[in-house]
């Protein structure tokens, strides 16, 4: 009986084992920076754990329509902060936000909306998708153009998509390349978007030189994925201290991302950690039950 109970004992005990590299990569999520207004010099910018005043990032000299590419950082809530290109860690930040940041997850936090009234928004970067359909939406940042006709494959997508909107995704047929275009008046630019079954894709309009430019981002490459490109704070890349020399600045974007908003049990998720924890919490106590009883005996 003894023998029964301890093979029974371990083998949980290595089922819970197998349980905690999921829940750690779980406890990860994604977050990237982003300059989006067009009057507004560049910046610095900062990411602290909230309430902490040592950074795990710092970007300097953000030009407007740079982003960068996602950052891997535990679980949690961080503070974001603008400063003035050029201007010290003390001096008082422009712009300041919160970004809470849940494992598996992905986010961009973006300056957004004319130099007086600019803003730091943040935006969930990850959606569920039905099969064969892949997440977009258009953000508006130029200031040049205030409303914009957006088209997804010569069909009406957004038909008056106002300066500094930033709408939800919309669910659109997968498709190897769907041609994009924003147009206001006689001005236009357009961009072939590589729309991944289960992605989610961003294109930002900019002012650009001669008109508009769009800047295409894919956001998410399915549910679950790691991001690809992604770096982790205080270890290199763009590191604390580090100048960002990687922006993403009217090109398309290289760096992806991923997650997923799914809250319920999944195989990768806390949820499997959790549920082998109460497992085993259950089998400890039946084995205490056990042990005691026979005691009494």
């Amino acid at each position: 009986m003894t023998s029964r109970i301890t093979l029974l004992f371990a083998f949980f005990v290595a089922l819970a084992g197998l349980a905690v590299p999921a829940s750690a990569a779980s406890a990860v999520g994604h977050v990237r920076l982003a300059h989006l207004s067009p009057d507004t010099p560049a910046v610095d910018v900062y990411l602290y754990p909230f309430g902490g005043d040592a950074p795990k990032l710092v970007l300097k000299a953000v030009p407007y329509g740079g982003v960068s590419p996602y950052q891997n950082l535990g679980a949690g809530q961080y503070t974001v902060a603008m400063r003035p290109a050029g201007a010290g860690a003390g001096t008082p930040p422009v712009l300041s936000a919160n970004v809470r940041v849940a494992g598996g997850n992905a986010y961009t936090v973006a300056g957004l909306g004319p130099y007086q009234s600019i803003r730091l928004q943040v935006l969930p970067d990850s959606m569920e998708l039905p099969a064969g359909k892949a997440g977009l939406r258009v953000i508006a940042a130029s200031l040049k153009e205030r409303t914009l006709k957006v088209t997804a494959g010569g069909a009406v997508f957004e038909e008056s998509l106002k300066f500094a909107d930033t709408p939800d995704y919309r669910p659109v047929d997968a498709a190897a390349t769907q041609k994009i275009t924003v147009a206001a008046g006689e001005a236009s630019a357009s961009a072939d978007v590589a729309l991944a079954p289960g992605s989610t894709n961003t294109v930002v309009v900019l002012d650009g030189e001669g008109g508009l430019d769009l800047l295409s981002l894919r956001d998410a490459a399915a549910p679950g994925v790691t991001p690809k490109g992604a770096v982790d704070t205080g270890l290199g890349g763009l590191a604390s201290g580090d100048q960002a020399d990687s922006l993403t600045s009217g090109d398309k974007a290289d760096s992806l991302a991923s997650g997923n908003r799914s809250g319920g049990l999944t195989a990768s998720g806390p949820g499997l950690a959790a549920a082998v924890a109460s497992v085993l919490a259950g089998i400890t106590l039946t084995l205490s039950v056990v042990l005691r009883r026979r005691r009494v005996r």
